[in-house]
């Protein structure tokens, strides 16, 4: 996708004491981090996959705690830690390989994958995986089978038969962790990593004929209905079957693990998953079917993320996330990828967590993509009616490096601030926010704006937050001695790829896993460990309610604070825009890093004089030496800081990051 030429940043910093704590400002709006994966009197050796229900109330994750290992739910308000599904650690017993939880809107319900055969009459073979679903409302809790035959309720079952889906060979069923279950918990979507009898019984579409590997299964535990989503579609009337997809519908590669699998909408009704073989499931062009065959044939093959409702009895087509159902309408162009850096051709191919997520009705899909060279975030509308170019809103951008050295590559510690991948994500069921994990640090692409700072030195992965109405990009992480400080490893080091992971919402707080050592005091097990953020402005408890007549409506006051963005014009000047509380004097401040400079380089600063509370404008312009800086693919980056002081009332500072760039048109033009 091409970068818009108009570049916007923009920031709301509250009244605050001075300079030095202006980067601060924005990340106070969220709360202490927490550390939640401990009961009163140990902390669990390792937590790790989190999983945080929807009102916010009980977390989920897996874990060691003591000898147990398994999956565990946490009581959020009492700090109750019970075990959903586990075994004896050190022996490592079946109960022990539970993993990858989701958990409904109400926390009543957990799904997860195990080994274990917690329904024995029905799961036939101890050795391969399948999916559970545990009612925590009882002690101990009691568990659905959900890998299991359309048609067979596993709690109504005839004694001779079994429910249970059986598979030749290694392997079994599986669930994406977070996003596997309904809210309501009596959904779940799941795939198979070996062939299975999921579709060849007498009442199957394929009786007698095994169903390939590697299919996306919804299951319904209520009416006890197993749909196949993953389906093949009639290349001549353009519908869908009930056939699977013969080379299967998903990514199997062994080393891609982290992107297996699919997410269900909360209501049920969708579902999303990073597929393959696509000329199989979807409508395309004949010589773009051509070229996606061909690649299926090698080991690069081709992977895209598709759409399924299944609201119509499983009959509504499947559809293409990021391209067109059709020749006219590709998003985006199949392009070769940097070979430094090993990726698959397709949408994405790097070890990623690559699940797209689904608003809570489904419309919009949220993933991680990288059809160039680094994965950024995508928010996709999948509403009828809508191109993709109308449809695809990217929200990151990675900053191009050309290494200036040969014997440096792109992968290089010193670039990750600049191209870091985005390892994880999750969305609100309101697709208002989005969490997701990097050790990125610069996020050039505007809106939505970068608030605060970033790290003061590079550290693990973060995560970070994107709220879409307020068009702003902040980070949630960050280690006990301020905001500036980033995650760190027991020893100090910074380590791309370790760190935050598994992010989750739920209300108004987020959840993760993470193995930094310094987000609380008194981490002492050196390993993953589950944590919790919320917002400052979250009460700890409800109130009292009181009903009076209402008094006077007082006199709205102007708030006192200082609201900047900034917009790159084409000839490569940045217009400042700062929207002031009241008449007063602004200054404007530029360092940029320039000539390889250790420190920035400051340029000179720009005064300007309010009359009034509003919008003034401030023209920055580059010095003639450092134009032709403006004149590369990336332009230049630099740091504005503006103060605004007005007699006898606190100075405001803000600060937000700048691109000086000259718009190509412009410079054939000059």
């Amino acid at each position: 996708m091409t970068v818009p030429a108009r570049f916007s940043c923009a920031a709301t910093l509250l009244t605050i004491a001075g300079l030095a704590v202006a980067s601060s400002a924005a990340a106070a709006e969220f709360g202490p981090i927490s550390l939640v994966s401990q009961g009163p009197a140990q902390q669990a050796g390792e937590a790790r996959a989190t999983a945080l229900s929807a009102d916010g109330d009980y977390l989920a994750f897996r874990g060691v705690i003591g000898p147990l290992a398994g999956v565990f739910r946490e009581d959020l308000a009492s700090a109750a830690i019970v075990p959903v599904a586990t075994g004896t650690a050190a022996e490592g017993g079946p109960g022990a390989s539970a993993a990858a939880p989701s958990i409904s809107a109400d926390g009543r319900y957990v799904s997860f994958t195990t080994s274990a055969r917690l329904d024995p009459d029905d799961d036939l073979q101890p050795s391969s995986s399948d999916v559970y679903v545990a009612d925590m409302s009882s002690t101990p809790p009691s568990y659905e089978l959900a890998s299991a035959l359309d048609g067979c309720d596993p709690l109504t079952l005839v004694a001779h038969a079994a429910c249970g889906l059986t598979y030749a060979g290694a392997g079994g069923a599986l669930a994406s962790g977070r996003v596997a279950l309904s809210a309501s918990g009596r959904k779940v979507v799941f795939y198979t990593s070996a062939v299975s009898d999921l579709t060849e019984g007498p009442g199957g579409s394929t009786p007698g004929v095994p169903t390939p590997a590697w299919q996306i299964v919804v299951r319904d535990l209520d009416d006890e209905r197993t749909t196949l989503v993953s389906a093949e579609r009639d290349p001549e009337s353009g519908a869908m079957t009930e056939k699977p997809v013969a080379g299967g519908g998903m990514i199997s590669s062994g080393s891609l693990e982290a992107l297996r699998g699919a997410a269900l909408s909360a209501d049920g009704s969708t579902v999303a998953w990073l597929g393959t073989h696509l000329p199989a499931q979807v409508p395309m062009s004949a010589a773009e079917a051509q070229t996606i065959t061909q690649l299926d044939s090698t080991p690069m093959v081709y992977d895209e993320p598709l759409w399924r409702r299944l609201a119509a009895g499983g009959q509504e087509p499947t559809r293409r996330v990021v391209a067109g159902d059709g020749a006219a309408d590709p998003f985006p162009p199949m392009t070769k990828k940097n070979q430094a850096l090993n990726l698959a051709e397709g949408w994405l191919g790097v070890n990623v967590n690559g699940v797209p997520r689904l608003s809570a009705g489904g419309r919009t899909v949220v993933l991680v993509g990288n059809p160039t060279e680094a994965t950024n975030l995508f928010s996709v509308d999948m509403g009828a009616g809508l191109s993709r170019a109308q449809a695809v809103r990217r929200l990151t951008r990675e900053v191009v490096v050309n290494p200036t050295e040969p014997a440096k590559g792109v992968n290089e510690e010193a670039y990750v601030p600049l191209n870091g991948h985005i390892y994880d994500l999750a969305i609100s069921p309101d697709a208002r926010r989005i969490v997701f994990a990097s050790a990125r640090q610069r996020y050039p692409f505007s809106p939505p704006n970068l608030v605060g700072s970033p790290p003061s030195s590079l550290g693990l992965v973060e995560v970070y937050e994107i709220d879409l109405d307020a068009e702003t990009l902040q980070r949630v992480t960050h280690g006990v001695g301020g905001v500036s400080q980033p995650s760190l490893a027991k020893s100090g080091k910074a380590s791309n790829g370790n760190g935050a992971s598994s992010p989750s919402i739920g209300g108004d707080r987020i959840a993760f896993a993470s193995t930094a050592s310094n987000l609380v005091e008194g981490d002492g097990n050196e390993e993953s460990d589950a944590f919790l953020v919320a917002a400052a402005d979250t009460p700890a408890a409800a109130g009292a309610v009181v009903l009076s007549a209402g008094p006077p409506a007082p006199k709205r006051k102007q708030p006192w604070r200082l609201t900047l963005s900034a917009f790159s014009l084409p000839d490569g000047s940045v217009r400042l825009v700062a929207v002031v509380p009241a008449a007063g004097q602004l200054r404007a401040g530029v360092g940029a890093e320039i000539d390889g400079a250790k420190r920035p380089r400051k340029l000179p600063p720009r005064r300007a004089w309010a009359l009034k509370a509003g919008s003034v404008p401030i023209e920055l312009h580059l010095p003639h030496r450092y134009q032709h800086l403006a004149r590369g693919r990336e332009g230049l980056f630099a740091t504005v800081g503006v103060s605004f002081r007005r007699k006898g009332r606190k100075t405001l500072h803000g600060k937000l990051q700048i691109r000086f760039h000259v718009h190509p048109a412009k410079a054939k033009r000059g």
